[in-house]
């Protein structure tokens, strides 16, 4: 069971405006851009600019996302089904007005990934992630639709990981839909090379046998039709890519 810490900041001007959603079309990407900052702080600021002094020239910050995530936690900062200000107020792609329509505020979630020291997304985090977007689709109602932030604004290179590695970003849709499909593989392109048969040397096709038999002598996949693809070459990269994340995702859950 997905662990989530409610910190609903108060209804203000700038954070939490207390509207409800107008629909429910889609989830949006961001981060947190904040080095080292856990999702208790993000909360926080969000909070914080509940107390800006709407009287002075210098013009307020409008800003907050739903939910905050860490390596270790998953902050709430408002009801999923309330307007929050994540994906800015100005212009937006078509193809996110084609999706989302006109203003997304109105009709999305807001997730902000939290960053390492490194400017890197933890794999604990990115796992954390992958479990709340599932839990918003399956329990809350959101379509299995993503975007990061640049794909909706098309300016703001946000999340910043994933713009400068968007193989992570294929990789998070990725374990969302195998989660959702456990037992479907992989949708492929035609441009995609996932059904391809692996072309591994002897030694690696070991190495895989390896770890396919262990996870099955383990019980974490209970098919031995997986371990006999292996042994007669004929895992595609598709379906590596399958066995890998449901192995790994079981074994954490075990340990």
């Amino acid at each position: 069971m997905i662990q989530i810490t409610k910190d609903y900041i108060p209804v203000n001007k700038y954070s939490r405006a207390g509207l409800k959603l107008k629909a429910k079309r889609g989830i949006v990407m961001h981060y947190t851009a904040s080095p080292g900052a856990p999702a208790k702080n993000i909360s926080k600021y969000f909070a914080s600019l509940a107390q800006q002094d709407s009287n002075k020239a210098v013009k307020g910050r409008y800003a907050s996302a739903h939910f905050s995530v860490d390596r270790t936690s998953i902050y709430n900062s408002l009801p999923d089904d309330e307007l929050a200000y994540h994906c800015g107020s100005a212009t937006y792609t078509k193809e996110a007005i084609a999706k989302l329509e006109t203003y997304p505020n109105n009709s999305t979630v807001g997730i902000e990934m939290c960053i390492e020291k490194d400017g890197s997304i933890h794999e604990d985090t990115f796992n954390n992630v992958v479990d709340l977007a599932v839990y918003l689709i399956r329990e809350r109602g959101f379509p299995p639709v993503f975007f990061t932030h640049k794909e909706v604004v098309g300016w703001k290179e946000c999340p910043l990981p994933w713009i400068k590695q968007p193989g992570e970003y294929e990789r998070f849709k990725q374990a969302v839909h195998i989660k959702l499909n456990p037992l479907q593989e992989i949708a492929v392109t035609e441009d995609d090379d996932m059904n391809t048969v692996l072309n591994y040397a002897q030694w690696a096709w070991n190495e895989l046998d390896q770890y396919i038999g262990d996870a099955y002598n383990d019980k974490v996949i209970e098919d031995w039709a997986w371990v006999e693809k292996v042994r007669k070459k004929k895992l595609t990269y598709g379906e590596l890519l399958l066995l890998k994340v449901l192995i790994d995702e079981r074994r954490r859950k075990k340990s």
